[in-house]
């Protein structure tokens, strides 16, 4: 979502975009919404091979702090580096 300033829905101040870390064993990952709901797999976690896959974007209100994310760019699985 990168078409110009965002503005705040509550208090109508700027809004600035960032990333929530997502912690993983053995490392940290850029989150992605996936389809559907989520499937118990034994040797992943969870089931994400071959559903439509797009990466978060977020925003944080410099005033309230309110957090407002965006799927809206369709992206792969996050490889070994979280992208």
């Amino acid at each position: 979502m990168t078409n110009g300033t965002k503005k705040c829905p509550d208090c109508a101040e700027e809004m600035v975009e960032g990333f929530i870390l997502d912690m993983a064993y053995g490392g940290t990952l850029v989150p992605r919404w996936i389809k559907g709901r989520p499937e118990k797999s034994f040797w992943e976690g969870v089931k994400a091979k071959g559903k439509e896959c797009r990466s978060v974007e977020t925003y944080r209100c410099v005033k309230c702090g309110l957090l407002r994310s965006y799927a809206v760019t369709e992206a792969g699985l996050p490889g070994i580096w979280g992208y």
